[in-house]
């Protein structure tokens, strides 16, 4: 049946509204197979698909891997064919008569392929670093393999290979199991201008290791010899000298000279002056536009920025730079300014992710509105997705601390109350919290919604643990479940609906509960049989009647005098009395846990116990050792049909909203036992 129903849900003619009617016609049995049959095929389906999506990932994995080498070796073609039109180039420049024709080598040419070669090597080797060849001037200077430690532990990490550059230094993750001429993964860049090379004393068993400070973290490396640990500190060294001499050349060249300069030119051709002007314009344009004051100091301006935490200004900042860099043309000083500004930026963002991150030292009693100021900063720049996972992630962390914080002392319903109201209470902040910090940002709001639905899953498991998996009774059970749910429906006022998702996550152990008090009662009602005399009451006392007749109209019993006879008897069985007050007890603790999904077990619990009360009546009508107490056996089953019934109807038809049948059919009950009792030839 269940590739029949297949087959028909996937043909292109297959129409759900008629589907629908052809089996709702056939009563609650059938839909219920259909429910089952339709579920099968859900779940083949979805294991079908899981299969696919597992073989096809493993697929594109390789693909992937497969691509990264293509592209390794695409590289190297693309250089040996650049190799080729050069030579091609040089063979053009040679004379019929196979006379080259010698030109004057210049130094910039050979430094320019020196360059081109370094950053070929760059590119063959590391894995991610194209952004970083495509600044003019910069190339390698040295490279070598190191191992980075832990600072504190002084446990490896792992393997490293450094690149120095020019005018910055690149650190490169080795990858093992790598096929191709790739081998290193970039992991970070670092100016020179920004770090600080300290010798590190050998202690134990780390030797030959110098750390590298840049703000805001510092690392440590270890080599292999000594050699190459005093090599690397002093090629840095020289490396940062010269970076800063190159620098204030330039710094004082652009003062000196405010434009370029034409008084070479010769301004007797025409044609000459027009070549110039249009090759010296764009160069003097650019030197202008980058020359402003606030451009030179923008990247110093930045670091102390982030340095004094002053997150707002240092978004400024990067917003004005990159505001006015758009509309530069793509020359090579734009390209180098605009990577120290990105270089800065990814520091910063840095910075603010380590705001919103869980640590042991970062205390977490401040609110959501501690967090706001960073993912403010961070959707600024462009990070709001990464804003959203830290925000929640934080907040998670604050609702784990927050429970912790409480203590269990007391009745366990003050313990809940007090769980429900630490949680849902901060989940409420949240949930507004994220509202002021993404307004727009509509793709977030799903995000919340399903971390929402986790956070609720965490707190229902501690919830169970508290209240299900200790021995409590169902009225403290019951007390604990409406507690919870009423806290539930207070997320309506920020637009979540979990009440459903309450309910479907409790369940299994409040049906669990249902069922055992049930089995409880019923076996409660079996033992009081057994001791059953069929005796009135005597309480002795006026005043212990009209206690026991106060007790009975507060659980809703109306017209009590009239079984009230010689002044302190009653005219039921304290049996029946004891049946009646721990019913109604049953009954309004099975209220507390209702929902739609429990309809169907609640009446059944209800039916079932009340039955069992009846058949002890009728098996006494039926026993010989009774005859005598046929008529006052009556009069009990008399009181439960047209005292308890009513109560127990309306109290369920004001919760259901509606007349329940099941609870209306239990009147016959009486009848049976009535005509039982008419049978028996006795007289009332």
């Amino acid at each position: 049946m269940a590739e029949r129903l297949a087959k028909k849900l996937a043909t292109s003619t297959f129409v759900p509204q008629e589907f629908v009617t052809e089996h709702s016609q056939g009563g609650e049995d059938e839909l219920q197979d259909v429910r089952t049959t339709v579920q099968s095929v859900s779940d083949e389906t979805s294991l079908s698909l899981k299969k696919n999506v597992y073989k096809n990932y493993s697929q594109f994995i390789d693909t992937a891997r497969e691509i990264s080498i293509l592209e390794g070796e695409m590289y190297q073609l693309s250089h040996m064919l650049m190799e080729q039109k050069n030579i091609m180039g040089a063979m053009l420049e040679t004379s019929l008569t196979s006379d080259r024709v010698e030109a004057p080598k210049d130094k910039d040419e050979d430094q320019e392929e020196d360059t081109r070669k370094n950053l070929a090597f760059l590119l063959e080797k590391v894995e991610g670093c194209s952004s970083i060849t495509e600044v003019p001037g910069r190339h390698l200077i040295h490279n070598g393999d190191l191992v980075e430690l832990d600072p504190e532990t002084l446990t490896q990490i792992q393997r490293v290979h450094t690149f120095l550059l020019n005018d910055s230094l690149m650190i490169a993750v080795w990858l093992p199991h790598r096929k191709g001429p790739v081998r290193y993964k970039f992991q970070a860049l670092y100016e020179l201008d920004s770090l600080a090379v300290v010798n590190a004393r050998d202690v134990r068993q780390v030797k030959n290791a110098f750390k590298i400070l840049m703000f805001p973290d510092s690392r440590l490396y270890q080599c292999d010899s000594p050699k190459a640990k005093r090599q690397w500190l002093d090629i840095i060294e020289i490396t940062k000298k010269k970076k800063m001499a190159v620098d204030t050349l330039k710094k004082e060249a652009s003062q000196i000279s405010e434009r370029p300069s034409t008084a070479s030119l010769d301004t007797s051709n025409p044609f000459c002056e027009d070549d110039s002007e249009i090759e010296i314009a764009p160069f003097a344009v650019e030197s202008d536009m980058l020359k402003a004051p606030w451009l030179q100091d923008l990247p110093e301006d930045l670091d102390v920025c982030i340095a004094q935490r002053d997150f707002e200004g240092a978004v400024e900042h990067i917003e004005r730079v990159n505001e006015y860099l758009k509309d530069l043309p793509a020359s090579a000083g734009v390209k180098e300014y605009r990577v120290r500004i990105d270089h800065r930026t990814k520091q910063l963002i840095e910075v603010l992710r380590s705001e919103l991150r869980v640590s042991p030292e970062r205390s977490l009693r401040g609110g959501p509105r501690a967090a706001r100021r960073a993912v403010t900063q961070l959707i600024k720049l462009g990070k709001s997705s990464q804003a959203c996972d830290l925000f929640l992630k934080n907040r998670s962390a604050i609702i784990r601390f927050n429970i912790r914080q409480l203590k269990f002392e007391g009745a366990t319903t003050i313990y809940i109350k007090k769980l429900c109201s630490v949680f849902f209470d901060t989940l409420m902040d949240t949930g507004q919290e994220f509202m002021k910090a993404f307004p727009e940002y509509y793709a977030c709001f799903s995000a919340f919604v399903v971390w929402a639905n986790e956070e609720l899953q965490s707190f229902v498991g501690q919830f169970g643990r508290q209240v299900f998996a200790s021995q409590m009774s169902l009225s403290t059970i019951a007390d604990c479940v409406r507690v919870v749910r009423e806290h539930c429906n207070s997320l309506n006022d920020i637009g979540l609906e979990f009440t459903f998702n309450l309910n479907t996550m409790l369940y299994s152990d409040v049906q669990k509960v249902i069922i055992d008090s049930r089995d409880q009662l019923l076996e409660a009602v079996k033992h009081r049989s057994q001791e059953d005399v069929w005796r009135p009451i005597n309480l002795r006392d006026e005043d212990a009647v009209e206690k026991f007749v106060s007790e009975l109209v507060e659980l809703g019993f109306t017209n009590m005098e009239k079984y009230v006879f010689n002044g302190c008897w009653i005219t039921i069985t304290s049996n029946t009395a004891q049946f009646c007050k721990s019913y109604l007890a049953y009954l309004d603790d099975l209220l507390k846990l209702y929902t739609q999904e429990l309809h169907h077990l609640v009446i059944e619990a209800l039916v079932d116990i009340y039955r069992a009360q009846c058949r002890h009546m009728e098996k006494c009508l039926n026993s010989h050792r009774f005859v005598q107490e046929h008529d006052f056996i009556i009069k009990n089953a008399r009181f439960l049909s047209h005292s308890l019934l009513p109560i127990l109807q309306k109290k369920f038809d004001e919760k259901v909203g509606q007349p329940t049948k099941q609870l209306t059919l239990l009147t016959k009950e009486y009848k049976k036992l009535k005509k039982l009792w008419e049978s028996s030839g006795a007289l009332v």
